[in-house]
């Protein structure tokens, strides 16, 4: 067998779907698009009827729903049928945070699945959303760090991380995962970014060959784009 054969390329997305309250179809079209392997949402619909939703959103864009849905704290994960039959583990853990205002109330967690790639190896993929408190971010950065070492495989971790790549819980993840696109690919907020608080941390030996933020999408102009959400969404392709 071929190196060639043994390697994987894969396309990952991490958007904060704000809820699905914005311009559906710009969203969905900017999503087909890009045709990512992976979808890593954050702030996935939480009220009224959560997991039909999701469910919705996924047959739209042809992905399935691997984790999320009601409970799911805001985060999903979406894959192709190809991916998703290389399914090993998946799940979702709960992030214990302060309570010291309304915004600290919003549930945090990390969601994760464990795919098989060529070879016999594995990824880890997660999607997570920092909270907008820097004890709570740390708290929830802990948890990462953890999930990291204890992985056993190369990981993969995105989303809406409320901090740039100076703040405490970057620097904490620092040793651990780091951010391949450069800092001046702002995310947030989407209409006029000018800070990069949205991103895809991988770990060392994951080769990437483009890590971005998307402005904009064969069909989905830069204005239509910052009507879907009020981030932009971030890629990264790389070889396993």
């Amino acid at each position: 067998m071929t190196s060639q054969e043994l390697s994987r390329d894969l396309r990952v997305v991490a958007w904060n779907l704000w809820e699905l309250r914005g311009d559906l179809e710009a969203m969905a079209e900017a999503i087909e698009d890009l045709d990512p392997d992976v979808l890593l949402i954050q702030e996935a619909p939480r009220f009224v009827l959560p997991t039909a939703r999701l469910a919705w959103f996924a047959r739209r864009i042809g992905r399935r729903v691997l984790v999320g849905g009601a409970g799911g704290r805001g985060l999903a994960i979406l894959a192709t049928d190809d991916v998703a039959a290389q399914v090993i583990r998946r799940g979702m853990h709960p992030v214990q945070q302060t309570i010291s205002d309304l915004n600290s109330t919003y549930p945090r967690g990390v969601a994760a699945v464990r795919v098989s790639v060529p070879g016999g190896g594995a990824v880890v993929l997660s999607s997570i959303h920092l909270a907008l408190q820097e004890d709570n971010r740390l708290r929830h950065a802990e948890h990462i760090a953890r999930l990291v070492r204890s992985a056993g495989a190369p990981v993969i971790v995105g989303g809406d991380l409320n901090e740039e790549a100076s703040g405490k819980a970057r620097t904490l993840l620092a040793p651990y995962v780091h951010d391949p696109a450069p800092q001046s690919e702002h995310t947030f907020p989407a209409k006029g970014p000018v800070r990069r608080i949205d991103a895809i941390l991988v770990t060392e030996g994951v080769q990437v060959r483009e890590a971005r933020a998307v402005r904009s999408t064969e069909s989905v102009s830069e204005e239509r784009l910052a009507g879907a959400s009020d981030h932009l969404p971030t890629l990264l392709d790389v070889t396993l």
